[in-house]
């Protein structure tokens, strides 16, 4: 499965699936017409794409089938969605990439924007959109790839999501750079400090976490 074939892969979803599929398609369809995305424009719109269908897959997945973390954790099921359910829409985004359909753990399509918005969720999805929408596929990338030995940190997370999402875009920081060097900064520091104990508990390790780039520009 390492070499596929240019064409879209065939979809043909065990019938218990076929509900499932076809809101996520409903869902897709909606995604491009909401936000002006033809179908021969998508490269170039990919995060658009990513965090507003990510979004109503969130959704579709968490409030009308019963989806848990366990299963959000789970490749197989993320690899039987990607292969037999959603292949063509996977193969819209990425084409006949394996690494997006099964072959990468943590860059399988479906599931990146699973856990994209799941840590970065504030309660609703709409505040969840407004931080997120001005942000770029790297941002994803630093985000899903940076999980500890005992898996994502789910509360801290959010708190660095929301602090990131609420900087001033005319200071500059809004940036992948900044927010890969806080990613990073925060991984080494969570292995001595736990951010929870901390005065003011993960928000203010988190607002220290980007005051340690202010003091440093």
């Amino acid at each position: 499965m390492d070499r596929w074939g240019e064409d879209a892969p065939v979809t043909n979803p065990d019938i218990e699936y076929q509900n499932i599929r076809n809101k996520v398609l409903d869902a897709f369809e909606m995604t491009l017409l909401e936000n002006d995305i033809p179908r021969e424009k998508i490269k170039g719109n990919e995060y658009k794409l990513d965090v507003y269908f990510g979004a109503k897959l969130y959704e579709i997945f968490n409030h009308e089938n019963g989806f848990t973390v366990r299963n959000a954790s789970d490749d197989g099921v993320w690899r039987h969605l990607s292969l037999k359910v959603l292949p063509d829409i996977v193969h819209l985004r990425w084409g006949n990439n394996p690494i997006r359909f099964w072959k990468e753990s943590r860059r399988i399509w479906l599931k990146t924007l699973w856990w994209y918005i799941h840590l970065s969720w504030q309660g609703n999805i709409h505040s969840t959109l407004d931080i997120l929408k001005d942000n770029t596929t790297d941002e994803i990338v630093q985000l899903i790839e940076r999980s500890g030995r005992l898996g994502y940190r789910v509360d801290l997370y959010r708190e660095i999501m929301q602090y990131f999402g609420q900087l001033s875009p005319d200071k500059k920081k809004r940036t992948d750079l900044i927010f890969r060097k806080v990613m990073k900064l925060n991984t080494a520091r969570v292995k001595v400090i736990e951010p929870a104990l901390l005065l003011g508990g993960e928000a203010q390790y988190v607002k220290e976490l980007f005051e340690y780039f202010d003091s440093n520009e």
